[in-house]
């Protein structure tokens, strides 16, 4: 079994130890860094040389399961499946079947600093944005939060943008986190259901201008400086400099490690858009390999079985490793992140409305292309009515 995550790896021991009691099935699991990963996986997949179980993403699904290699899980796995989240079973549905067992998935969020909004009269759990107005709540609030080094705010006589010391909304290049939301929000999609990549309609023009007009008009760090340093908001939110980061469930880890006791913060679903609060989601599901071995084929299934059930993806939740796919556990998900001081009950329910991931052959290289045309927008070389459908056309030449 291939995975590209230590920490998850190290949960998975204590399950696996118990499926082999009960099965008398030996598991290896070899973990391989991230971007080794993925270069190894068309070679594996042209070689015919896959492992028996590995984790997939939505990115990559349809590459592997084109090649005839994987195993359909639904009807082996039969009931068992009814007990997973649709938002991520949904997600590795292809031709009518089921080509994974979701193990957890995560989505975007939002995180406040809560002196910061507090201070300004925010309340961060209804925000929304509305390209076609004057103003909204998430500008009114980050107008409020960005000070400048005499306490004036973006608008006031005399501003300092350069002498900001609290800034106000991380509006970057950030497909998962801040792209897929906004656009989705705003009523675009990213891709269409045949896997098309289609973001530079009205919609998504208005919403990636509407971003790069937050970094312009100061209200969210300066472009150039995000574009040359994709992590700088999140690092000016460890800082406690950043009044609102939109990150990723995948991210609580780093920032409750980071930020400790220094300041109080609390997470919140997405800002919404004029079409609601779209958050983009991902899922990671363990896909089988059919061994064309009737013996080896049931042992798989034996496995993937047991990671789709509570007893498999129990100690993930215990580690925190996203949430789980497993509807059972979503409450002990949460007991595990309240034991670490983390309220993350504002994630209770399951999104109805989300915005998705790449989908089909060559997607995530096709957003590979297109995102250094968007990067553009954001220091300002380029309007996204300008850039967005180049990006488009690379996106799609990148695909095939």
């Amino acid at each position: 079994m291939r995975v590209w995550d230590d920490a998850a790896a190290s949960a998975y021991e204590d399950s696996l130890e118990a499926f082999t009691e009960e099965t008398g099935i030996a598991v290896h699991v070899e973990v391989m860094v991230w971007d080794d990963y993925w270069k190894q996986l068309p070679l594996d997949i042209a070689g015919e040389s896959l492992p028996d179980v590995l984790w997939m993403n939505t990115a990559n699904l349809a590459e592997a399961q084109e090649s005839g290699q994987l195993l359909e899980v639904g009807e082996p796995l039969g009931r068992l499946v009814s007990q997973w989240e649709d938002v991520a079973t949904d997600l590795y549905r292809l031709e009518d079947g089921i080509w994974g067992v979701p193990q957890f998935w995560d989505q975007s969020i939002l995180i406040a600093q809560d002196e910061l909004v507090a201070d300004a009269g925010g309340d961060p759990s209804a925000l929304a944005f509305d390209p076609g107005a004057s103003s909204d709540p998430l500008r009114d609030l980050a107008r409020e939060i960005t000070t400048d080094g005499e306490g004036l705010h973006p608008g006031d006589e005399d501003f300092d943008a350069a002498s900001r010391t609290a800034f106000g909304f991380g509006a970057h290049v950030d497909r998962s986190a801040v792209l897929g939301p906004f656009v989705a929000g705003h009523g675009g999609t990213w891709q269409d259901e045949d896997g098309k990549f289609v973001f530079a309609s009205e919609e998504g023009i208005g919403a990636v201008q509407y971003l790069a007009d937050l970094a312009s008009e100061h209200l969210a760090p300066a472009g150039k400086e995000t574009v040359e340093d994709a992590g700088l908001c999140q690092s000016l939110f460890l800082e406690g400099k950043l009044g609102l980061l939109q990150t990723g469930t995948y991210d609580l880890h780093a920032l409750a490690g980071g930020i400790e006791d220094a300041f109080e913060w609390s997470v919140h679903p997405v800002v919404a858009g004029p079409d609601g609060s779209r958050p983009l989601v991902h899922a990671v599901a363990a896909v089988g390999v059919d061994p064309d071995d009737d013996d080896r084929r049931t042992a798989i299934e034996k496995l993937l079985t047991w990671l789709g059930g509570i007893d498999g993806q129990r100690p993930l939740v215990e580690n925190r490793v996203g949430i789980p796919a497993h509807r059972e556990l979503h409450g002990a998900w949460q007991e595990a992140w309240t034991d670490e001081g983390v309220d993350v009950s504002a994630l209770e329910s399951v999104p109805d409305e989300v915005a998705l991931p790449e989908h089909g052959i060559r997607s995530a290289e096709g957003t590979g292309a297109a995102l250094p045309l968007i990067a553009e927008i954001f220091t300002g070389s380029s309007s996204a009515e300008d850039a967005l459908p180049k990006a488009q056309d690379e996106a799609r030449a990148a695909m095939g």
